[in-house]
């Protein structure tokens, strides 16, 4: 019961942070939050608004999915192999968003 209980604050701890850094890039426009985003690598972007709502839908979708984590756990853990076949879903999920994010940033960067 406890691990459960620690699983939930750990995965809604992450999903609010990442809801946090959604809203502050992709609404307040704080381009500084994106990692190797500085003064430096600002003149290689050439299009800020476009880099801004990638990152903020990136942060929006793993909050979204850390969010729902611990119900696919729940779900998954009256099955054989649910809980690896959950995490292995999660861990998939998560590389993908990482391998649109690399395609996609190709486009706002030069």
């Amino acid at each position: 019961m406890m691990d459960k209980i620690i699983e939930i604050l750990v995965m809604e701890g992450i999903a609010i942070l990442m809801f946090v850094f959604a809203y502050q890039i992709g609404i307040k426009g704080k381009m500084e939050l994106i990692a190797g985003y500085n003064k430096r690598s600002a003149a290689r972007v050439t299009d800020k608004n476009g880099l801004r709502r990638l990152i903020a839908r990136t942060c929006l979708l793993t909050g979204i999915g850390s969010a729902l984590m611990p119900l696919l756990t729940h779900i998954a853990a009256g099955y054989d192999d649910g809980m690896a076949h959950a995490i292995g879903a999660y861990g998939g999920f998560i590389v993908g968003i990482i391998g649109m994010v690399m395609l996609q940033a190709r486009d706002y960067t030069e």
